[in-house]
């Protein structure tokens, strides 16, 4: 076989230099892919993808965008809806424990005033009722939210345990209520093997708060006592 000429083989390499540059290293890669980019996506296109979605997620070094060097509830509200939107159970779970031990009242958590999106803010604004069912359930069996996010798992709940028994229970955002239902359900199917798809709203496994917004969904497991 005919070797390629010398001008072939440096315009070549040169070819490949100058596409080189013009690529993000793999460190850049990795910037790029560590922070999440909020809001998230609808939840149509999530449902549509969820594996690129997962592995998105799963990418992430850090929950609130380049550049916010300190977690909001806005954030963790965004990042729930990820999680249950994609089905991860566990992770919504862990997002929920990170959320109980911050100082943020869950009836304060923002208004995204996601009105471009009506389908999007329906799901956020089913998101704290789970909130409010985990929490207080919580604190019905005498547990608190205080605590410091440095103490290991049996020091804060030695310490919720020996707060005060002033009993102050967690409430719902007022601009939840204020979200319409959607004219059309929107369906979000789980991925628990063996159980089939609920198929309508009367179904007793799907969840309440969902439901008042024409949301059909396995009530998800929020306990994490």
């Amino acid at each position: 076989m005919q070797k390629p000429s010398l001008f072939i083989r440096r315009f070549n390499a040169i070819a490949i230099a100058i596409f080189s540059c013009c690529l993000p290293s793999s460190a850049e890669q990795d910037t790029e892919t560590a922070f999440p980019s909020f809001p998230p996506a609808p939840p149509r296109e999530m449902l549509n993808d969820r594996a690129q979605f997962t592995q998105q997620v799963r990418r992430r070094r850090f929950g609130a965008p380049r550049g916010v060097l300190k977690d909001q509830p806005q954030y963790a509200l965004f990042r729930l809806y990820e999680h249950i939107m994609l089905d991860d159970n566990i992770g919504m779970r862990n997002e929920l424990e990170s959320f109980w031990w911050k100082p943020w009242p869950v009836h304060e958590i923002p208004d995204p005033a996601d009105h471009a999106q009506p389908e999007r803010y329906a799901v956020l604004a089913c998101i704290p009722a789970l909130l409010v069912e985990a929490f207080n359930q919580r604190i019905d069996i005498g547990l608190r939210r205080q605590g410091d996010s440095i103490m290991n798992e049996d020091e804060r709940e030695a310490l919720a345990r020996s707060l005060p028994a002033t009993t102050v229970y967690e409430q719902l955002p007022p601009w939840t209520r204020s979200v319409e239902p959607l004219e059309q359900t929107l369906y979000i199917p789980h991925e628990m093997e063996g159980l089939p798809q609920l198929s309508n709203l009367d179904d007793d496994r799907a969840s309440p708060a969902f439901r008042e917004k024409n949301i059909l969904l396995w009530h998800p497991h929020i306990h994490f006592v």
